[in-house]
């Protein structure tokens, strides 16, 4: 079956019963004091379900020690019943302990238990945990209250075969996953391989410069308050630049730009950096203007880069080689801070120093890495798209209609 057919499917429920969740699915609230005297050795915390993901995959040892003391075994449910709006619900696929804040849920006789995991992620059972949650700061569900959710049941015989649907949309994404896995790992050792020079015809043509050597450095918006911002000129945003290598040029903000303002216009090849962040890891982010505009500006808290002229260096090639582990590298050891940290233009210009192949070279590095993120972006979009098609799947055949 292929996603065509998973997104035309025809559903009958004409012989679909109303059921309450509490009809076919109970809540398991056992408990153990000492889990290492069980042979218990992963405990979870809600910290270790991710949101709209069907599966656990993270957890904890239970070496470095656990106040949770509630059960659950493989095959098992675990809802979060705290903040219920970050959609946390996955298939326990081992056994352990849990947190208190983590409801345990296992299928009755009327329901396959296939088909809990799906029931409890569609966004219909999640809009019904939250409103039947209390609490201002960390509201909170029960599982009484979510045992009146009302949904149709299909027939035994029907379950079974919806549930070899929706696991054969699930293995679907899971294989797209890996795959993007495993591009992924291969693009980010391709790019710090290529940018050592490990696979150049000939590595001594690369010449070595500093920032200062090819082109200027220049500030951000001045003299704005926030009165100043949501109409009149385009701006570069932070995290346009922070997201994205290339800058996005469908996500820019607007700024009031007077007539007799001296505010730096960005231009074609520009070279971007945060240059303030709470973590050193994040100073000194780069993206590349790769398109032609009119008229835009940037952000106060980035930096400004343009190049003297595209001999020595093409702003194609410049895209991966500021996002480059060297670069990142340098970045992090010259951002200044203690609660939060910056980036000098001073530093940048005079220290951050470059290793450069020849054009020819650039071109051809940037043509090969570009191809291997366009393979993630297809991969990517597939997933999504299977995604979108099993959650509708999951609406049209939970929903109480």
């Amino acid at each position: 079956m292929d996603l065509e057919d998973f997104k035309n499917l025809n559903i009958d429920k004409s012989d679909w019963q109303p059921v309450k969740f509490g009809d076919v699915v109970k809540e398991i609230r056992e408990s153990v004091k000492d889990p290492a005297s069980q042979d218990i050795d992963r405990i979870v915390g809600l910290e270790h379900i991710e949101p709209e993901n069907i599966h656990l995959e993270n957890w904890d040892s239970i070496v470095n020690g656990t106040t949770f003391t509630r059960r659950f075994r493989k095959g098992q449910v675990l809802f979060g019943r705290r903040r219920a709006y970050l959609k946390k619900a996955a298939l326990a696929e081992f056994d352990g302990v849990c947190s208190g804040d983590i409801i345990v849920m296992e299928a009755k006789e009327k329901l396959n238990p296939k088909l809990l995991p799906f029931i409890v992620n569609n966004d219909n059972f999640f809009d019904y945990a939250v409103k039947t949650s209390a609490g201002s700061l960390s509201p909170r569900t029960k599982f009484q209250y979510l045992a009146e959710y009302e949904f149709l049941l299909p027939p035994k015989d029907q379950q079974e075969k919806i549930a070899e649907l929706l696991w054969a949309a699930n293995r679907v994404i899971e294989v797209n996953l890996q795959l993007y896995e495993k591009t992924k790992n291969y693009f980010e050792r391709y790019l710090i391989e290529s940018m050592r020079g490990k696979f150049s015809p000939d590595s001594s043509l690369w010449k070595e410069y500093t920032l200062s050597q090819l082109g200027e450095t220049y500030s951000g918006l001045n003299g704005k308050t926030k009165n100043d911002f949501g109409n009149g000129k385009p701006f570069i945003t932070y995290m346009n630049i922070f997201s994205n290598l290339e800058i996005n040029t469908n996500a820019f903000e607007l700024v009031q730009i007077d007539g007799d303002e001296k505010q730096n216009k960005v231009a074609f090849g520009d070279i971007f950096f945060t240059a303030s962040s709470e973590t050193p890891d994040e100073v000194g982010m780069s993206s590349v203007l790769l398109e032609e505009i009119e008229e835009c500006y940037l952000n106060s808290f980035c930096i400004g880069f343009r190049l003297k002229d595209f001999s020595s260096l093409d702003p194609f090639f410049a895209k991966y080689l500021f996002r480059s582990l060297q670069v990142r590298k340098f970045m992090r050891r010259h951002a200044q801070g203690s609660t939060r940290f910056n980036l000098s233009k001073t530093t940048l210009k005079n220290k951050l120093q470059l290793k450069i192949p020849p054009i020819e070279e650039q071109k051809y590095l940037y043509e090969k890495l570009e191809s291997i993120q366009k393979i993630m972006k297809r991969i990517s979009n597939q997933i999504e798209r299977v995604k979108f098609i099993q959650k509708s799947l999951i609406e049209r055949i939970f929903v109480n209609q």
